[in-house]
């Protein structure tokens, strides 16, 4: 199949995509994305039989050709949750993985889109922790259990959670609540990022409309008392792209390190650093995570809710790519 006419398939998924109610990738009018590259080479493409942990009974292989997966190095599936989980966000720290997300279904006390975590051997995909719900007596407002958990972030202080109009510190070890803040007015929490600084930045997720990234200093989020979080607390605000699924803090090249975000549908993804740099990516992307000169996403593709719909791409959930050549890398086809 020549690149032409790749090209007009995946558009062509796309739109149905787009039919289904799903959040898509959207093209930036009038820019335009690098030409691909004839021959790439890299430690992919990976195997079926070489994603560690045990797929979905739902899933069969063998894995899809993805433009860039040359570069595709390992895999895992997610341990079972005994629900409908849909990932989102993610943490890689050596040989371990937290992924936050959410139950799709109505079963349990709490109902559709409680939050849950997950901590995994990325070796061997074995679960070491996992809790769900994720809630506290003492959270302000409206709600005392965590909904989406959307975005995902570690620093020093534990690990950071986010809903819509939440954020949330764990213990990265128990998963326990350590303390909970209230989003005010545009601080919109779906994704989670700490830059280079230690900053924490918070993004807002729009199929539609361009949402702010705000960047806030833990320190000044930590102090006693503090439960609320508004727009003039933070340090900077960037404009963030529509349809933000995940962001990480990384020099990809060219140019210094930045921010680059995921977006995607469940049959197609990207990451994004300008209108005019888009490189193709794993299908379903959500939350990212640079370790070690790997470059580890978490996709929603093979959650039960979307796959079970039929037509989506057989993808690791969670995968490895090596960023050593990524200046030769696929540019997005997404939306295009």
């Amino acid at each position: 199949m020549s690149a032409r006419a790749r090209f007009t398939t995946l558009a062509a998924v796309l739109a149905a995509a787009v039919a289904l109610g799903l959040a898509g990738c959207s093209d930036e009018p009038g820019t335009r994305s690098p030409e691909p590259t004839a021959t790439l080479r890299g430690c992919g493409p990976l195997e079926y039989d070489d994603v560690a942990g045990r797929p979905p009974s739902y899933v069969h292989g063998p894995l899809a050709a993805l433009p860039n997966d040359h570069a595709l190095c390992a895999g895992s599936w997610l341990p079972s949750t005994g629900t409908d989980f849909v990932p989102q966000g993610l943490v890689v720290r050596g040989h371990q993985a937290w992924v936050s997300g959410y139950d799709d279904g109505d079963d349990g006390p709490f109902g559709r889109d409680t939050c849950r975590l997950l901590r995994i051997d990325t070796r061997t995909g074995r679960e070491l922790a996992q809790q769900a719900p994720i809630e506290s007596a003492h959270a302000p407002r409206d709600h005392d259990v965590c909904r989406h958990g959307g975005g995902l972030a570690l620093d020093e202080h534990g690990l950071w959670v986010s809903q819509r109009t939440k954020i949330w510190l764990l213990d990265p070890a128990s998963l326990a609540v350590r303390r909970v803040w209230h989003l005010v007015d545009e601080v919109w929490g779906s994704v989670l990022v700490i830059d280079g600084d230690g900053r924490l930045g918070v993004a807002g997720f729009s199929g539609h409309h361009h949402k702010q990234l705000h960047w806030f200093e833990p320190a000044d989020l930590l102090a006693p008392g503090r439960i609320d979080i508004h727009p003039e607390d933070a340090v900077e605000v960037q404009v963030a792209p529509r349809s933000v699924q995940g962001a990480v803090w990384a020099d990809l090249g060219p140019g210094s390190a930045r921010v680059w975000f995921t977006r995607s549908n469940t049959y197609c993804g990207e990451l994004w650093a300008s209108p005019r740099r888009r490189v193709a990516f794993h299908p379903g992307a959500e939350g990212v995570a640079l370790a070690a000169g790997r470059l580890w996403v978490v996709s929603e593709t093979t959650a039960a809710p979307y796959f079970l719909q039929g037509g989506r791409p057989v993808v690791p959930a969670l995968a490895a790519y090596d960023v050593r050549r990524f200046d030769r890398w696929r540019p997005s086809e997404c939306g295009s």
